[in-house]
């Protein structure tokens, strides 16, 4: 008697949604409550490719100033210059512990770096890759997409040696979301006669041209400034008076007393005092901006407890925001890892993130990472024999705001 072959049943079709589904992705203010909780920049970009609907939720910019509050940005890790017996090199050093979502971004990318850093923001690296005399051509390189091209930041001006300056120093800033094609402004400090002269260029159509000089009279900057370029004012900090000089650890260190302020649109220098009774020494303290561009952070270091000030643009007042005591913290991570440091070695920050929501520290031979909003100390570097750090640290973040696709109408459809 022949067999018969049965035959496997016919799948059933997949259930349609549910009226239950569909009554809360069709409810604008339900969805926008949905992917408002996605964790990460990559899960917006996800999104979007949904629907031309979803695609407009994600990539409004209310939306987006609710998802950047509710989800700080975390570096996918950072730059250090280290110094071996043969070569000084840059070095990507991945945070240690990454989520899954970041660890993938992260192995599509390429760090790998051949040439010196001269700033790293928002996703590109600015890399010298030629020098001579007071010109200085540089290349802007994108690790999450190693195969694009790489803009040439045309050589910089020459300086001006009619009057002999004691002290020069230049910086390269990124003019984020610029739409008057001028990404890069080129900041020129000069030391004259107990001056400081600031002079600010612009690049457009692939030029350099002058945009402001200004002159601050006694002023005091560190020996190393971290200039910080928030909307159209940039922020210095200073000493506003003739500065008093104090020795610590054998290295002569100035007190300083305010933040200067040059403004772009008319070329004022302004100053911005501290809080009162607040001082500090110029190689303990960082700044950062608000993630609105509304103020600046003042973030202090001294007797391991970390301060955080909020200036206002509105009220030009002080905010003191958080106080955090890092005794304990450190305390319990060299009792977990003897490596990170004794008792009497010295703490030193070396890099704040935007909206003062994490700091880099340096302490002995390890690279210590703070999470301010979850009050979490950890170590992610430490270095050897081999490779020394030679003092610069460039946190490497995502791109913020995302880049969204360009809706297609084959494609994107409306959600119903």
């Amino acid at each position: 008697m022949e067999s018969k072959r049965l035959r496997s049943p016919t799948p059933p079709p997949p259930p349609a949604a549910s009226h239950d589904e569909s009554k809360v992705l069709g409810d604008d203010n339900l969805l926008l409550e949905i992917i408002v909780r996605l964790a990460f920049p990559t899960d917006l970009v996800r999104a979007a490719l949904v629907c031309k609907r979803w695609l407009s939720h994600a990539s409004d910019p209310a939306f987006l100033r609710r998802f950047r509050k509710l989800h700080p940005l975390r570096p996918l890790g950072f730059y250090i210059n280290t110094r071996s017996a043969d070569m000084t090199s840059p070095r990507f050093v991945e945070m240690p512990g990454q989520p899954a979502e970041l660890a993938a971004v992260c192995r599509r990318a390429s760090f790998d770096l051949d040439s010196f850093i001269w700033d790293c923001r928002n996703g590109s690296v600015v890399i010298i890759s030629e020098q001579g005399g007071n010109g200085l051509t540089s290349l802007v390189y994108s690790p999450l997409c190693p195969s694009r091209s790489m803009p040439v930041v045309p050589e910089l001006p020459q300086l001006d040696h009619a009057t002999p300056a004691s002290y020069t120093f230049e910086k390269l800033l990124f003019r984020e979301g610029d739409d008057n094609g001028m990404p890069y402004l080129w900041l020129l400090l000069q030391s004259i006669n107990h001056a400081y002269r600031v002079h600010v260029y612009m690049l457009q159509d692939g030029v350099w041209s002058k945009h402001t000089s200004a002159t601050a009279e006694f002023p005091h900057l560190p020996s190393e400034p971290t200039p910080l370029l928030i909307d159209n004012k940039i922020y210095m900090t200073a000493a506003l008076s003739l500065p008093n000089v104090v020795l610590v650890d054998n290295t002569r260190a100035a007190i300083l007393s305010g933040i200067l302020v040059l403004a772009l649109k008319d070329s004022s220098l302004s100053t911005i005092q501290l809080p009162e009774g607040v001082e500090f020494l110029d190689r303990d303290v960082c700044l950062a901006k608000a993630d609105d561009d509304s103020g600046v952070y003042l973030m202090q270091l001294k007797d391991l407890k970390l301060r955080i000030w909020l200036h206002s643009n509105e009220t030009s007042n002080w905010l003191l925001v958080d106080t955090i005591c890092l005794r304990e913290m450190l305390a319990a991570l060299m009792a977990s890892d003897h490596t990170v440091g004794g008792e009497h070695t010295v703490l030193r920050m070396k890099e704040a993130g935007d909206n003062a929501e994490f700091i880099f520290f340096e302490m002995g031979p390890s690279i210590l990472y703070l999470d301010i909003k979850c009050s979490e100390l950890r170590k992610v570097y430490a270095m050897t024999e081999h490779h020394q750090f030679s003092g610069h640290l460039y946190p490497f973040m995502m791109v913020w705001p995302p880049t969204f696709p360009a809706p297609k109408d084959n494609i994107a459809r409306n959600a119903s």
